[in-house]
């Protein structure tokens, strides 16, 4: 049979011969289709899937830990908000009420000092405190302080339960402070007056 292309010139391919009809061979014979009871070529077929087993050995467990650990890394971790405690809310108003009712009621004996330490010193045998000047002065400089401990102890105690922290603590600061005022203004008082001078070497 004569091949009817043109001959090919040098460096040419030779053209491609007419596509044949689909269902057809090149050589004419049809093509039939697959018959569908005969069975896939074995290389067509997947393997069927194994069960995935956890692997539950320490080393598994410790790569696992170290997985998650690095994960965990980039994540900022967030703190549970705070809670009001009752409690010291409640604490925190009592002592700070008796702070205050205390400076009301002491306030007006501490700025005249005099007659309460002449009173005290007679009732242990001492009749001669004259310093009642002195000791007015001590006991207004005595209520200064606490009443200015009393105005910060109450802002910081109110600054605390507002940050929901423990703040019952900050009225016995307060409290100390205040006690430790009244008690130079005393010792200031009595030791600085002459007749409580004497009345100490007359014992000696």
């Amino acid at each position: 049979m004569t091949d009817p292309r043109p001959r090919p010139k040098f460096g040419e391919y030779a053209p491609l011969p007419p596509a044949a009809p689909e269902g057809t061979s090149e050589a004419g014979v049809e093509k039939s289709p697959a018959d569908p009871a005969t069975p896939a070529s074995p290389a067509g077929m997947a393997p069927p899937a194994m069960p995935i087993i956890p692997d539950s050995s320490l080393n598994a467990q410790y790569q696992r830990d170290a997985a998650a650990g690095l994960t965990a890394q980039g994540e900022t971790p967030v703190a549970p908000p705070r809670k009001h405690r009752l409690w010291d809310v409640f604490l925190t108003a009592t002592l700070l009420l008796f702070g205050v009712v205390d400076i009301i009621n002491t306030f007006g004996t501490v700025a005249n000092l005099g007659p309460v330490l002449r009173e005290g010193l007679a009732a242990q045998g001492m009749d001669d405190f004259t310093s009642d000047a002195l000791a007015s002065e001590a006991g207004g400089v005595a209520n200064i302080v606490r009443v200015a401990a009393l105005v910060l102890t109450i802002i910081f105690a109110l600054l605390q339960i507002q940050r929901k922290r423990i703040a019952f603590w900050i009225p016995i600061i307060g409290a100390s402070i205040a006690g430790i005022a009244l008690m130079v203004a005393i010792f200031v008082a009595v030791l600085s007056d002459p007749g409580f001078i004497a009345y100490v070497e007359s014992l000696q």
